[in-house]
């Protein structure tokens, strides 16, 4: 079976990455996961991406800062935010970023599923 999609999952949890894979393998989508935003960055450079998930507090580059290279380099490809530290300053900085959704966490399989779609 070929992928539908090409997701990139960023979080410095490998459990969110294969909880993503999991979710989404099953329906035709490739995840492919990345620990921390500076490898999010050079997976997207050598590849193409349908959306991009990523987290917020990560060591080194955050989420955010993550978002915003993603629609610098590709503004076409959707980011979506996926934390367990939902803020309303961050909600806004995301936003002004360009962000297409904000996941709070925990995450049902239906949250990743319908968020995928």
């Amino acid at each position: 079976m070929s992928a539908l999609r090409r997701v990139l999952v960023v979080d410095d949890d490998p459990v969110v990455g294969k909880s993503f894979e999991r979710v989404l393998s099953k329906k035709g989508y490739a995840v492919i996961t990345a620990e921390s935003g500076e490898e999010a960055l050079h997976k997207l450079a050598e590849g193409d991406f349908d959306v991009v998930y990523t987290d917020i507090r990560m060591p080194g580059m955050d989420g955010l800062a993550v978002a915003a290279r993603v629609k610098q380099r590709k503004p076409w490809v959707p980011v979506v935010i996926v934390t367990g530290y939902g803020s309303a300053a961050n909600q806004a900085t995301a936003n002004l970023v360009g962000v297409s959704a904000f996941l709070n966490k925990p995450l049902s399989p239906e949250m990743i599923e319908e968020s995928a779609k």
